[in-house]
């Protein structure tokens, strides 16, 4: 008669034993594989895939180099060179360390450019798009600000 040998419930297992057969727990592990290893708390900005490498928001990614001297950029390592060169470059000029991540769980994120700090900084805007300003072209009239409800009652 044989008796089969059931594995322990995880909560009876040793932490030491644990980590050896399902590896070094991890904090938040989906949201770091979505922000390229860091914490969404610890990111000054981000690009996705969809904008990446266009010309347009390089200058945001220049001001954000200069605002933060302390973060650092990683990058998707997935990407072509030619696409990952030019931000590359400017975070040379401005002395950014920069990181390329080429786990394959990076490949599957949409954000593909994040530059984050050491410690959380909670900013609530990230996405480079909504930091770059859009460009007016002139001739063109801004709309007129709206007046409160009660201005255009009672004005």
């Amino acid at each position: 008669m044989k008796m089969k040998v059931e594995d322990p419930p995880m909560s009876d297992m040793d932490p030491h034993m644990q980590a050896a057969v399902y590896g070094t727990p991890q904090i938040n592990p989906d949201e770091r594989n979505h922000y390229l290893g860091t914490f969404r708390e610890r990111v000054y900005a981000a690009q996705t895939r969809d904008t990446f490498g266009q010309a347009a928001y390089m200058p945001t990614w220049e001001a954000q180099f200069k605002a933060h001297p302390d973060g650092t950029l990683f990058l998707n390592g997935h990407l072509e060179l030619d696409d990952l060169s030019p931000y590359m470059q400017l975070a040379s000029k401005y002395s950014i360390g920069f990181t390329l991540k080429s786990d394959d769980v990076f490949d599957r994120s949409d954000i593909v450019a994040v530059f984050a700090a050491k410690e959380a900084v909670n900013i609530h805007q990230i996405d480079i798009v909504k930091l770059t300003k859009a460009p007016t072209v002139e001739g063109e009239s801004q709309p007129a600000a709206k007046k409160p409800w009660y201005k255009r009652l009672f004005g």
